[in-house]
Formats: C-alpha cells, structure tokens, sequence
C-alpha cells in the first residue's frame, strides 16, 4: 500500500505547478518514508526478541551469569539447581526494570546467584534522535507590511498619486456680480520604485533529510527577509533612486513641516496620548481614531507612565505586534502597531529633532506592487558542488498619499 502511494506521490511531485505545492507533496512523502522506516524496525526488533524468547526456552546456558540487552520476560525460567522455584510477582519486577533500563539506553547485568539487577550507563549503542521540528526565531516582519493601501500594478514602471490640499470658502455676492472662487487645490507625488531581493543557499543533503524540513524553512526565510525590509521602509524609506519613499521623510508637499502635521515631546507623559491625538486631522473636526506607529521600546513607556497616586495612567492590551493603547480611567483609546524602524522617543541615544512615533491612518500610505514577490530555486548555479540556491525578489513603491496624513513626533530637547 505504501509503494503504491508513494509512486501516486512521485507522479505528483512531477507535475506540481508552483514551489507550495512542491513543498507541501515534498513533506507527504518524507513523512510516509519515516512511517515506512519506524514499521520496519519495529518488524526487526520484533523478531530478535522473539528468537531470544525461544533461545530461554530451549534452555540454552547462560554464560558468565551474565545477560546483556534483554527487554522480555524469559519465556522459561533459569533455575540454580535444589533452590525453590522464584515468585512469578518477583520475576515480574525484575523484568520490568531490566526493560525500562533498556530504554534508557544503559547496559543490564543480571546475577543469578542472588536475583540481583545492576545497570551501568554508555554500554549500549542506541539510535541518535532528532527533533522533528524547527524552533523558529521571534517574529521579525512587522504587521505593517499587510495593513497599508498596497495596489496590484503587474509590468508597472511609475506611479503618481493625486491628493487634495484644500478647498476655500464661499462669500457674500452682490447681484449680477461675479460668483467666489471656490476650487479645490490639488497636488500629486510620485511613488517611486524600488527593487528589493534576498538569496539563500542550502546543501542538497539538507532536503534529503527527513529529520527537520530545513528546505521549507529556508524558503520562507528568504520572503519574510524582503518583507521585513519592506516594514522598515514605510518608516524610513529615503526616497532617493531605487528606495521607497518612507513617511519620516515623506515629499513636503503632501506632509508639509510647517503646519501642525509634525510635533515636539520631550518625553512620554499621563498628556502625550492627547496632544498626538487631538493634533491629528483639521480644525473642523475631531478624526475617528487612527493606528499609532512606534518602538516596542515606546510601548513599554507608555505602561510605566504613574499619576500622584502611584496609579497607572494608561491601559496597554497587546496581541503581538499590535494591540491598543488608551487612558485607564476613561477617555482617548487608539490602536497601536510596533515597527522597529521607529526611533524610540523615550531613548535617550535619540539625537534631538529625529523623528519617532507616527500616528495616522494606515492606508494613507500608498505602495504599488509592480510584480509579485516569487521565490525561485535553482540547482544549476552550482550544481558541482551540490549547492541549490534560492533567490526572491519585488519591485514596489511607497509615498504618503493623503494630505497631512500623518502626524510624526519629533524629539524635542529638554528644558
């Protein structure tokens, strides 16, 4: 039955149409030659206990009093001449030590002068044994990378975002004069475009091990590695040929530096979450809550902040990379998603004027996918020395596409 799957398996394997599929077939049928392989030793442990059995039983002559790697109760009883047959319940125990000390791997003496059972260690040449699984390291991409405004541009090469700035107010008009301007004014900003790559090699001796699926691992590795470079450059893109257009230096048209959009706190403090809040939006109204971008390191401040009383003043709920942040007693409560990229404002190696924390909406930032990230594996490049290598690669783009989008926290120098 399991040849006949493994050839269904192989025939599969053949024709799979992309590297999950491969991936996925690869690991079923790893999986079956493991199955395979622990039912044949399992058969061949059998039958060796089951010729020591029969050996007992046709009372052959145990040698120097000595027996060495039996894991069963003897089939006949071994008796010293003129001595009162042992006590089945006795026999038992003894058996049941002998059989559980073989499973640990140690080397079992039994003397039958007294009955006794002596165990030693490192005797005994046992199976080395290997985790199944791959302890994978701490998450490394941040939740921002799936949570901004990304748009599907296959074969792309540029992109121009329009937005609007203002629109001015209607006045008083006399009769048969001229009516108020009022048109909206308008910009656009470009998006960029960018490639970003990663490249892995692993041995061929990897992939055939069926202990761990490295392979799989590496696979994954070399996307979540473009991934977590596309997190960091929605925050820190520069913007210059070849890099995303990052929101700490967005194109002041869009996030001008002279009104409002970009503030100054020394510190976090019980007011911070209020001032960025309330600064966020225009004078007409007071926004919907949007996503606070910051450190990790940020986060852990906003729990320590303390009122005179020595109580806490904000409430922190975390889920991961993401959680929310609001006023334990009551009043504003904002979403919060962590991106390392983010200068922490509460560190004090943060040079003064940097910025850090950014609060906005999420699909204010634009990116373009001119093609899709796809990882490709080859065993070509060097194929002499046994070595398949993987490389992935994206070309996107990124820019602030809302007028004052965004507010950003500058680090401003202590009184």
């Amino acid at each position: 039955m399991n040849e006949e799957k493994k050839k269904e398996l192989l025939a599969k394997i053949e024709n799979a149409k992309d590297m999950e599929e491969l991936r996925s077939l690869q690991e079923e049928l790893n999986s079956l030659k493991e199955e395979e392989k622990k039912t044949n030793k399992e058969k061949e442990k059998l039958e060796e206990e089951r010729a020591l059995l029969r050996k007992d039983a046709e009372g052959i002559e145990v040698k120097d009093n000595n027996i060495e790697d039996r894991n069963l109760i003897n089939a006949k009883k071994i008796e010293k001449p003129g001595e009162e047959k042992r006590n089945m319940e006795e026999d038992k125990k003894i058996a049941e030590a002998r059989g559980q000390a073989l499973k640990d791997g140690k080397l079992i003496k039994v003397n039958y002068e007294d009955r006794a059972v002596t165990v030693s260690s490192g005797s005994v040449l046992v199976e080395k044994k290997y985790k199944r699984t791959i302890d994978e390291s701490f998450q490394g991409v941040s939740a921002l990378v799936d949570r901004v405004n990304s748009i599907q541009l296959d074969g792309g090469d540029s992109y121009s975002v329009a937005f609007e700035k203002t629109y001015d107010e209607g006045n008083y008009t006399a009769e048969g004069a001229d009516y108020s301007e009022a048109e909206p004014e308008t910009d656009y900003v470009e998006t960029g475009r960018a490639k970003i790559t990663a490249y892995a090699e692993v041995t061929e001796e990897l992939t055939k091990l069926p202990n761990a699926n490295y392979q799989a691992l590496v696979i994954k590795r070399v996307r979540d590695a473009i991934r977590k470079k596309m997190g960091g450059q929605i925050i820190v893109g520069a913007g210059t040929t070849n890099t995303i257009k990052g929101i700490y230096n967005a194109d002041t048209k869009v996030l001008p530096t002279s009104n409002g959009v970009d503030i100054e706190l020394e510190a976090i403090d019980e007011d911070t979450l209020n001032t960025i809040v309330f600064a966020y939006g225009g004078d007409e109204a007071i926004e919907d809550e949007q996503v606070l971008i910051l450190s990790k390191k940020d986060v852990e401040a906003f729990s320590k902040v303390k009122d005179t009383t020595g109580r806490f003043v904000y409430k922190i709920t975390r889920n991961g990379q993401t959680g929310r942040i609001g006023y334990a007693q009551g009043g504003v409560d904002v979403p919060f998603v962590i991106n390392s990229a983010c200068n922490a404002l509460s560190n004090t190696s943060t040079t003064t004027g940097n910025f850090t924390m950014i609060y906005g909406a999420l699909s204010s930032f634009e990116m373009p996918v001119f093609s899709p990230l796809e990882i490709k594996e080859s065993k070509d490049y060097k194929f002499k020395q046994g070595i398949i290598a993987y490389r992935g690669d994206v070309i996107v783009g990124g820019t602030v596409s809302k007028y004052k989008g965004f507010v950003r926290i500058k680090k401003k120098a202590v009184a």
